[in-house]
C-alpha cells in the first residue's frame, strides 16, 4: 500500500491545531505527504513548516484556489514517487481510525475502480450528509442524508461522484483522466471529475464501513455566513461544467435553474426575513450563472481570489 496524501491551505492559522490533530489519525497510512500553499504569507509558512516537518511542502507564488493547488500536488507525486494511489485529504477533514486502509482495499478490488470516498458525517455526529451521490443531468443529490451512519447499508457501493474534498484514487486514474480543471478555482470539482471518469471507463465507489467528518472549519469572523462569492461560483461552475460534459441545451436548463429559478426563490426568502445576505446570494448566483452559461471563468469582483483571504478556504 503506498497512498500519497495531498492537501491544500491558504493562511488556514485559525484551523491549524485541529488540522494537526487529525494528521495524527491518518500519517501512518500515508507513503508520503504533500501539503501545497496557495500563497500564504510568510508568517504562516513557517508555521506550517513546523506543523508538518517530513511533508513536503510546495509553495505557491500566487492563490490558484482548490484545483490548481491539488494539481500540483497530484503533479509532484506522479512525477516524483512511485505512489500506487493518491489521496485528496481537505485540511478540516478528520477520518475514522482506518478509514484509508478501507478505501484502499475497496479501490483496489476490482480493475476498473478507479476513485473512492467514504460516507461523510456532520461534524461531531454520527448522522450521514452523504454516503455516495445521485447524479442526473446537472442535478447532484446526496445519497442517505441524515441517517444514523450505523443504519447504512451496504457498507459499500457503487456511486455517481464521489466527494470533491475526501478521496482516494489510482494512480493512473489521473494519468487517463487527467488533472483538475483549473478554471473552476473551486466548488464542482467533483462534478467534472465524475464525467471523467465515466468518459474513460472508470467506476465510482463509496464505503460506510469506515467514514470521515467534515469540520467546516471557518475563520471566526465568518462563522455561518456563506459568502455571496462562493454562490457566484458554484452557479457559474455548475453551468459550465454542464456545457463542458453535457452540451448546450443542457446548459441552458442548467442556467434557468441555477440562474433563475433557484436565485428567485433565495431572493423571495431574503425579503420575507428581511435578510440582506440572502438577496445579495441570490443575485450572485444570477450572475454566476451568466458567466457560466458565457464561460467567461476568468477572476473578476464577483469570484474568488480577488476578496480578502478570509474568504479563500473552502
Amino acid at each position: 500500500m503506498k497512498i500519497a496524501g495531498v492537501s491544500m491551505t491558504y493562511n488556514d492559522g485559525y484551523k491549524l491545531k485541529e488540522w494537526i490533530d487529525h494528521f495524527q489519525i491518518y500519517k501512518y497510512q500515508l507513503y508520503c505527504f504533500v501539503i501545497v500553499d496557495n500563497g500564504s504569507s510568510k508568517e504562516y509558512r513557517q508555521q506550517l513548516r513546523n506543523a508538518f516537518p517530513e511533508a513536503i511542502i510546495i509553495e505557491r507564488e500566487t492563490n490558484g484556489g482548490c484545483t490548481a493547488a491539488y494539481n500540483d500536488g497530484i503533479k509532484y507525486v506522479l512525477s516524483n514517487t512511485d505512489a500506487d494511489s493518491i489521496a485528496i485529504i481537505a485540511n478540516d477533514i478528520k477520518p475514522s481510525e482506518r478509514c484509508l486502509v478501507s478505501m484502499y482495499e475497496y479501490l483496489f478490488s476490482t480493475q476498473d475502480m478507479g476513485i473512492v470516498s467514504s460516507a461523510i458525517l456532520n461534524r461531531n455526529s454520527m448522522i450521514v450528509d452523504n454516503y455516495g451521490h445521485n447524479v442526473k443531468g446537472f442535478i447532484v443529490k446526496n445519497s442517505d442524508i441524515g441517517k444514523r451512519i450505523d443504519a447504512v447499508d451496504p457498507k459499500q457501493k457503487e456511486t455517481l461522484l464521489v466527494s470533491g474534498g475526501f478521496n482516494l484514487a489510482k494512480r493512473e486514474f489521473y494519468e487517463k483522466t487527467g488533472l483538475q480543471d483549473e478554471k473552476l478555482f473551486m466548488y464542482c470539482d467533483e462534478i467534472d471529475t465524475a464525467y471523467k471518469a465515466k468518459k474513460e471507463g472508470f467506476k465510482l465507489g463509496v464505503i460506510a464501513n469506515e467514514y470521515a467528518w467534515h469540520w467546516h472549519i471557518s475563520p471566526p469572523e465568518a462563522i455561518g455566513i456563506r459568502h455571496p462569492e462562493s454562490r457566484y461560483m458554484i452557479s457559474r461552475n455548475r453551468v459550465y461544467l454542464t456545457r463542458k460534459h453535457l452540451g448546450i441545451w443542457q446548459a441552458i436548463l442548467c442556467f434557468f435553474y441555477s440562474g433563475i429559478l433557484a436565485p428567485v426563490k433565495v431572493y423571495c426568502i431574503g425579503i420575507k426575513k428581511r435578510d440582506k445576505g440572502l438577496r445579495l446570494n441570490a443575485k450572485y448566483g444570477f450572475i454566476g450563472a451568466i458567466y457560466g452559461i458565457r464561460g467567461k471563468m476568468q477572476p473578476n469582483k464577483y469570484s474568488f481570489p480577488l476578496k480578502t483571504e478570509s474568504n479563500q478556504s473552502k
